[in-house]
């Protein structure tokens, strides 16, 4: 199972409800799944053996030309954000399924810090590049898997630099 890496960096906001859509449901039908079609699809998963690094590349590609957009103002605050955020939200959909399930956790977190971002200035243009870079080199370096204590202590610096981003903004 993944390991759900999130980090809250800004105040809880009211909760939204909104009705789910059941036009899929109306499709597929309800009720349990065949086993034997699970089992097959976990196998299919499990025995993945297709390289994910051209997709993360194009990918990373997509968050570059954003960061260069930003950089030179090209794009509003919400267009910006928009055009960084799509990028890492393919990047950690599509990490897990490649086992890179280090990018899924760095990239949930940058999701984190785009969503409470609320203006785009340099530091928040270098904290994004920096995760760019970083991801760039997981990705070329083929280092699937969690990344163990390095995992863990690259994981703890992108918050911690988060955090600190945040602490003077609002302090």
């Amino acid at each position: 199972m993944e390991n759900q890496t999130h980090i809250q960096m800004n105040e809880p906001s009211e909760a939204k409800v909104i009705k789910a859509d059941t036009s899929l449901q109306s499709r597929v039908g309800t009720g349990p799944l065949d086993e034997r079609v699970v089992e097959k699809c976990q196998d299919v998963m499990d025995n993945n053996d297709v390289d994910f690094a051209p997709l993360a590349m194009e990918f990373l590609d997509k968050l570059a030309e954003a960061i260069k957009n930003a950089r030179a103002g090209d794009l509003e605050l919400d267009k910006a954000v928009g055009a960084m955020t799509e990028p890492v939200m393919q990047l950690k959909a599509n990490a897990a399924t490649f086992r890179y399930n280090l990018v899924g956790n760095l990239a949930n977190v940058m999701l984190s810090f785009l969503e409470a971002v609320k203006e785009m200035d340099k530091t928040v243009l270098d904290i994004v590049d920096a995760h760019h870079k970083t991801l760039s080199a997981i990705v070329i370096k083929k280092m699937s898997g969690d990344g163990g204590a390095h995992g863990k202590q690259l994981e703890d610096e992108l918050k911690g630099a988060c955090k600190r981003y945040f602490s003077k903004k609002t302090g």
